[in-house]
């Protein structure tokens, strides 16, 4: 994950010009980072999840059965892709926390969302909530929020478990009754919950806005982490990014056009608080040019829209 960048203004080619329909490849676009598919080099061997027993009281979702190539190690091991989500979640936190933008209520809240499906953005959205736990002052809530098509709550196994819809159709649920805890002592999950025909209004709604505010406000060190539908796709992600203190888009390399990240951002009302992710990166992607040596594929570039040659200079 290497470019670090806020979208907008800023949309950069970190390496080349690109047209209107040139797959985003190379560090495309303004980004908060770059991810490498391990996936496409030998695999190596995964560190196993641990957690103390004395730490966990009767999870709901245990992590540690779930495919630990695709997953971090909480414990916080340093393997390349622990690295890359390192880099990314370094500017998020310290708008969370440190520096505030100007107008934005609630800079905890933040969406993690992609043009189309398939560009990996609930595999971004829960390696990043394992990330920022290894924290040693936050904690998350992870929202699965693409109610049409829950991928998180069906990787995590809890597809028939209520969850975000129950409560905005009925106020009078605790929420703490439809959280569910992980074998990760400072990752919460709330589930999709039940499909409705009109989860858009549902999430555009006065009891968003109150659930939204006492998930914020509740706990002063809480990240609160939203799996968002695909922009391109529903009327979802719109509504919810403009609920949001931040938005992280996931690109995927050398499949999404530049052409279509633009479309996606034209969905914002503002890119100021907008985030891009360069997904499924071949290794070695940033380590060759940039060289720093560290052996992650570690590179920043920074630079205008259209100034491509001075980005890589």
């Amino acid at each position: 994950m290497s470019t670090i960048e806020r979208a907008g203004e800023r949309l950069s080619a970190t390496r080349q010009a690109l047209s209107p329909d040139a797959p985003v490849a190379k560090g495309g676009n303004a980004a908060v980072g770059t991810i490498v598919d391990e996936s496409l080099e030998a695999p190596a061997a995964q560190s196993k999840i641990h957690v103390p027993p004395s730490k966990v009281v009767h999870p709901d979702i245990s992590l540690t059965s779930l495919d630990q190539h695709f997953l971090l190690a909480p414990e916080g091991g340093r393997s390349r892709t622990a690295e890359e989500f390192r880099i990314i979640k370094r500017p998020l936190l310290v708008n969370a926390f440190e520096k505030t933008p100007d107008g934005v209520k609630y800079p905890n809240l933040i969406m993690v969302t992609s043009s189309v499906q398939g560009e990996g953005k609930t595999f971004t959205s829960l390696n990043l909530a394992i990330s920022i736990t290894m924290e040693m002052d936050s904690t998350v809530l992870l929202i699965d929020a693409d109610v049409a098509r829950p991928g998180l709550s069906w990787r995590l196994d809890v597809r028939d478990r209520p969850g975000l819809i129950d409560r905005l159709v009925d106020e009078t649920i605790d929420l703490a009754q439809v959280l569910l805890k992980t074998d990760i002592p400072k990752l919460t999950v709330l589930p999709a919950g039940i499909t409705h025909k009109r989860s858009t209004e549902l999430l555009a709604s006065g009891s968003m806005r109150r659930l939204l505010s006492e998930v914020a406000s509740r706990y002063p060190d809480r990240i609160v982490l939203f799996d968002s539908p695909p922009v391109l796709e529903t009327t979802e992600a719109s509504v919810l990014a403009s609920l949001m203190g931040q938005v992280v888009i996931v690109v995927e390399q050398d499949s999404t056009t530049q052409g279509i990240v633009k479309e996606t951002l034209a969905h914002f009302e503002t890119t100021d608080n907008v985030f891009l992710v360069l997904n499924k990166c071949k290794a070695g992607l940033f380590s060759n040019q940039y060289g720093y040596g560290y052996g992650y594929g570690y590179g920043y570039s920074y630079g205008a829209y259209g100034d491509a040659d001075a980005a890589t200079k």
